[in-house]
């Protein structure tokens, strides 16, 4: 059975129009899915779809014995074609201000990008280059160029300016500075793995505190809520931590 070539085609992931999608699995991105050529249901991402279909990319996969050569060049031409719009769609980058530049300069003519030099070569070069005058202009755009990176940063992401008052804002900047080579988190390590690091931190000191409560006593108070149930609202539950019936 052939697709429709009616169907929505997702650009970043075009292949999901030649399988059915039964149901989402819980805790990723994976689905099971059935091959809309050979009806065999799989489980699995994206990834997977394009290895069973054009047989490229992950493995753990077999491929699709059903599609034919020329389907299959349809699909890649199909995949090629979406990458090129989101390349075409793509914002067109902006130069970084710099105070070295010429106000008539045009910004095609300044260099968008900075090149982070090798750590082995930056320091067999240290002590001579950074004491010219060309060590020092070199030392200085490229500050031009972080502070312009920072900013956007904010800019870009909708951020106070007030975090900049944050000393962890200072002091992360501090630390990656003294360490050659050092990238800065993605986005899965801030929601998985520093963030569970730092829960147990927390809890970690936290517990003194809490193991305090079974002989001082703790006391929750609240404004109050209502619920379905329509509930009265709670003022105050106070534990005093002591061992009676009252």
């Amino acid at each position: 059975m052939n697709p429709s070539d009616n169907d929505d085609v997702d650009d970043k992931a075009p292949l999901w129009i030649y399988v059915n999608k039964i149901e989402k699995i819980v805790g990723g991105g994976s689905w099971r899915f059935e091959c809309k050529f050979c009806n065999t249901t799989y489980v699995g991402s994206y990834t997977r779809v394009v290895t069973h279909l054009i047989q490229e990319g992950v493995k753990g996969i077999k491929g699709c014995l059903k599609v034919t050569p020329q389907q299959r060049d349809n699909m890649k031409k199909l995949v090629n074609d979406c990458k090129e719009r989101i390349k075409r769609a793509a914002p067109t980058p902006v130069p970084l201000p710099s105070a070295s530049r010429k106000a008539s300069a045009s910004s095609l003519d300044y260099d968008m990008s900075y090149k982070f030099p090798d750590t082995d070569e930056a320091g067999s070069k240290k002590r001579k280059g950074m004491d010219s005058a060309l060590g020092k202009a070199f030392n200085n755009q490229a500050r031009e160029q972080c502070d312009g990176e920072i900013f956007r940063m904010f800019c870009t992401s909708g951020l106070s300016f007030n975090v900049a008052r944050n000393p962890h804002y200072r002091n992360s900047f501090v630390r990656a500075s003294q360490i050659p080579g050092y990238v800065p988190p993605g986005y899965n390590a801030l929601r998985t793995t520093l963030l569970q690091k730092e829960r147990k931190n927390l809890e970690v000191h936290l517990q003194p505190l809490k193991d305090s409560w079974k002989h001082k006593g703790v006391s929750i108070c609240s404004d109050g809520w209502s619920d379905l149930l329509d509930e009265p609202e709670l003022e105050a539950i106070v534990f005093d931590g002591e061992d009676d019936n009252e």
